[in-house]
């Protein structure tokens, strides 16, 4: 129980003490009484905590009661504590009301006794319970009152002031202690005073007041005479008889600043409700919608939403309602008075814990100039991407001024751009309009007078920024007339202007501004661009003339041609490193040159020249001011320099009067031009190399036609002699010479063809077809004197080759199995593994691996009847095909196997017929 009353009870006499405990528990539930044979075992209790009231006897061992008293209110002044003796006196009563002890009881006969003593301890228990919990809540009070950010005062029936708390002087400026006594007018304006006094007086009199005295809000007075804005809550008391009031200040500044903001904000504020309807509308609301506050009141904002925006808007607001969002932003369009939409943004939050709003606030802005910027900027990015697909100067410009045109209405716009004489701007592109205002073609030469059009746009050409002016006709800057009001006038690089301008004052908004700062941006970047792309195109067809040059002089003019007519510049000097000079040697230069410099000399490595040093060094080097370096062309005249090597042949040198002139795109430029020199000289190079092979294989093809010449007639014809004289010697005797005789002969023939061969044939076969390598090795067998060797052909490779050429390697490597394995030798004709090749195998000895790569040599043979050619010859077929061939041991057979690799194989190709 909550309520439980413990009880500690000394007394030496253990059987009355637990008699008298138990009837105390049985006179009341709530006493639970635990006992203790003297004070000390009680003192020693009581530090343990828990006890509500001490019942005490008087005389015991040790400590008496009044002392056991005594030691007790030491302890706790306001424990209760009841003297319940069987020996008392008036002394003991009087020594005990001194010590402070709660309540004196004599014991008696009889049970009656325990009922008194019963009620004597709840009643004190209560009552000290009760204290404790005034004592609390007067602190907590005090704690609340010296806390509270709110000023508290309590006034009496004559409006004096009894009491304030520290609040007060934080509002009014003055202390508690200066207030109390003081009248309730001290903290009242003068004129307001007397209304509160007579309010007061109604009440007092009435009972039944008309003033609701329920955060009333008037406007107190600081001590500095200042006015505070008050909101004031009274409550009725009484005390000692008499009424007081209670007033709970608050200060509301901040709320009636807020109050002020809202009402004069050009953002609309409105409090709904949970259905959504108006409870509070601000005035702004009017130059949005251009309808009164009060309209609004009890409507369903909703219902001016537009149809396709509205169940969004109701989710969010939905969202807000539920918890779910805690600052919902949404954008739609809303109904005006006169039926048009516009765009607004609205920003809703939950203020339903709020004493003063107790609803759901919306803040709503005119977001339309917004919507309007972005949509403009939407159309530009638009156009802007239009921009980098133009491909020529004139579509580009057309593209600007329509988009300046459709976007900000700048309908009298135009581009204008530097001629190539960069003495006029003349028009490439103009809107629709002009032609309407102006009776002719607009051309701003530079040498117009102040105060003309040409003048002020030579002016903005000039310079790095925009010229904007409102209002044309009004400005000092411009003495001639023009149907133009709203002008500018926005540089765009050396290109030209970009003039944007309309027939009325004042036409271009901020965003217009910035959006022709954007255009004109994007359309310097395109027309640099386009200008980019149309010298990579032209170069692009220069530099394939480089490579139809014959000579390294053609090559060097045409470059030089290059530089002037497609990146234009006019001074150009290509040089060439010539071994017997012992430097860069001149080889071209452009009429620049020619005329202005002095004649060109050779550049060595001891020369100093920024040439050299550019060639050496293999690297592009660009000099701004050459009058800065010790250059060779130093005063005469050369400014910039632009150096770029071609490679180990030589140099492209690119110059101007002018320091500085060169930027990253002349750069760029330069070196693919130099670039496409260098492959042209390489490729000069090449070609020279290979007229002088060919000159040099057409001496050999004709050494070798005059050698098979000698060999198929000065040599075959004495053979054939030396054959027939042999025969006829066999009619006349029977000699064993004469059989070594024709063996030697035969052998003769064998050499000579196998030479012919190797003669006639060239290293590189033209015409190619697909053919059966199965159908070829089995011609090839029947070509071949086999004796009693046999032939295991598995494959379906079908390749590209030479027919006869590839038949005749096959046949020598079928010849030299049978010379080398014998009469019975086994051969093989298969594919590789991967289809890229085939392979002939023996089951003869096979090739030592360390002959291996000499059986290909011309005249090697392990047989003497040999010629030395056959594998030569093969490997001749193989290297004119593009093939590679190998010897190595046969897997399965165990002798030589010949591996031809590199082939082409013709897949789904029919084989050419035999």
């Amino acid at each position: 129980m909550t309520d439980r009353i413990r009880v500690l009870h000394a007394d030496d006499d253990a059987d009355l003490a637990e008699v008298t405990g138990s009837f105390l528990e049985h006179e009341d539930e709530r006493i639970e009484v635990e006992t203790a044979p003297n004070a000390t075992a009680a003192l020693e209790r009581l530090d343990d905590g828990g006890i509500d009231c001490v019942v005490s006897d008087h005389d015991m061992p040790g400590p008496n009661g009044i002392e056991f008293l005594e030691r007790v209110r030491e302890r706790d002044p306001d424990l209760p504590f009841i003297l319940y003796t069987g020996k008392g006196s008036e002394t003991v009563a009087s020594e005990a009301v001194s010590a402070g002890v709660t309540d004196y009881l004599q014991k008696g006969g009889g049970t009656e006794q325990y009922e008194i003593l019963a009620n004597r301890i709840v009643d004190a228990v209560m009552k000290r319970r009760a204290e404790r919990e005034a004592e609390r809540t007067r602190r907590q009070l005090r704690a609340i009152t010296d806390n509270s950010m709110d000023a508290i005062v309590t006034v009496d029936a004559e409006g004096t002031i009894q009491f304030a708390n520290p609040a007060v002087e934080r509002l009014f400026g003055y202390t508690p202690d200066e207030l109390e006594g003081e009248p309730l007018s001290t903290l009242l304006p003068d004129r307001k005073a007397e209304d509160r006094r007579e309010a007061v007086d109604r009440y007092l009199a009435s009972g039944d007041p008309t003033t609701d005295w329920s955060a009333v809000e008037l406007p107190g007075r600081h001590r500095d005479g200042h006015e505070v804005p008050l909101s004031i809550s009274f409550g009725e008391f009484e005390e000692d008889g008499e009424r007081r009031f209670v007033g709970i200040v608050r200060d509301v500044t901040e709320r009636e600043r807020h109050r002020a903001f809202v009402e004069r904000s050009n953002d609309a504020v409105a409090a709904l409700d949970a259905d959504g309807s108006f409870q509070y509308v601000s005035p702004a609301v009017e130059s949005i919608l251009d309808v009164e506050p009060a309209e609004l009141l009890g409507e369903v904002a909703f219902e001016r939403v537009h149809p396709e925006d509205r169940e969004r808007v109701l989710e969010a607001f939905r969202a807000l309602v539920a918890g779910e969002t805690a600052n919902p932003t949404v954008e739609y369009r809303i109904q005006r008075a006169d039926g048009d939409y516009l765009w607004v943004e609205s920003v809703g939050s939950d203020r339903l814990d709020d004493d003063w709003i107790g609803g759901y606030v919306v803040n709503t802005r005119d977001i339309s100039d917004r919507k309007a910027r972005e949509e403009k900027l939407a159309r530009l990015r638009e156009r802007t991407r239009d921009l980098n697909y133009a491909r020529t100067v004139e579509e580009t410009a057309e593209l600007a001024v329509d988009a300046a045109d459709s976007i900000i209405g700048a309908e009298l716009s135009g581009i204008h751009l530097l001629n190539d004489a960069g003495d006029a701007l003349e028009p490439v592109a103009i809107a629709e309009s002009v032609s309407t205002f102006f009776d002719e073609q607009l051309s701003y030469d530079r040498d117009a007078p102040p105060g003309s059009r040409a003048a002020l746009a030579w002016e903005a050409h000039r310079g790095d920024e925009a010229i904007a002016i409102g209002e044309v006709s009004a400005s000092d800057r411009l003495d001639e007339e023009t149907p133009a009001e709203s002008v500018v006038l926005h540089p765009i690089g050396d290109h030209g202007l970009f003039v944007i301008s309309a027939s009325t004052a004042d036409a271009f908004t901020d965003t217009d501004v910035l959006i022709a700062e954007i255009l004109a941006n994007h359309l310097e970047a395109a027309l640099d661009r386009v200008a980019r792309e149309t010298s990579l195109e032209r170069l692009h067809d220069a530099t394939r003339s480089l490579i139809r040059a014959d000579s390294r002089e053609e090559i060097a003019e045409r470059v030089v041609e290059a530089a002037a007519e497609v990146l234009g510049f006019s001074v150009t000097t290509v040089r060439v490193y010539d071994e017997d000079a012992g430097g860069l040697v001149p080889v071209a230069v452009s009429e620049a040159v020619e005329v202005t410099f002095p004649e060109r000399e050779v550049f060595t490595p001891d020369g100093g020249s920024l040439n050299w040093q550019a060639y050496e060094a293999g690297e592009v080097r660009v000099y701004d001011d050459i009058e800065e370096f010790d250059a060779v062309d130093k005063g005469t005249g050369l400014r910039s320099l632009m150096v770029l090597p071609a490679g180990e042949y030589g140099t492209v040198s690119i110059g101007e009067t002018e320091p500085g002139v060169f930027d990253g795109t002349d750069e760029f430029l330069a070196r693919i031009l130099a670039t496409a020199a260098e492959t042209a000289f390489q490729l000069e190079a090449r070609t020279e190399r290979l007229h002088q092979r060919s000159a040099e294989l057409e001496r050999q093809n004709d050494r070798l036609a005059e050698f098979a010449s000698v060999v198929s007639h000065d040599l075959r014809n004495p053979l054939n002699v030396a054959q027939g004289r042999v025969e006829l010697a066999r009619d006349g005797c029977d000699s064993p010479h004469l059989d070594a005789a024709a063996s030697a002969h035969d052998r003769m023939d064998g050499l000579i063809t196998d030479l012919l061969t190797l003669a006639r044939q060239g290293e590189r076969v033209s015409d190619t077809e697909p053919v059966g390598l199965a159908s070829v090795a089995s011609s090839c067998w029947m070509n071949v004197d086999t004796a009693d060797a046999t032939l295991a052909v598995e494959t379906d490779l079908t390749l590209c080759a030479d027919e006869s050429r590839l038949q005749q390697l096959i046949e020598n490597l079928m010849r030299n199995a049978v010379e080398h394995g014998g009469d019975d030798v086994a051969v093989a004709v298969g594919s590789l593994d991967g289809g890229d090749g085939f392979f002939v195998a023996d089951d003869g000895p096979g090739i030592d691996p360390d002959d291996r790569t000499d059986v290909f040599d011309a005249g090697y043979s392990t047989s003497e009847g040999g010629s030395g050619f056959g594998l030569r010859i093969v490997e001749q077929v193989a290297t004119a095909h593009d093939w590679d061939v190998r010897v190595t041991d046969d897997p399965e057979l165990g002798g030589a196997r010949f591996e031809v690799s590199g082939v082409e194989p013709a897949s789904g190709v029919e084989p050419a017929s035999d």
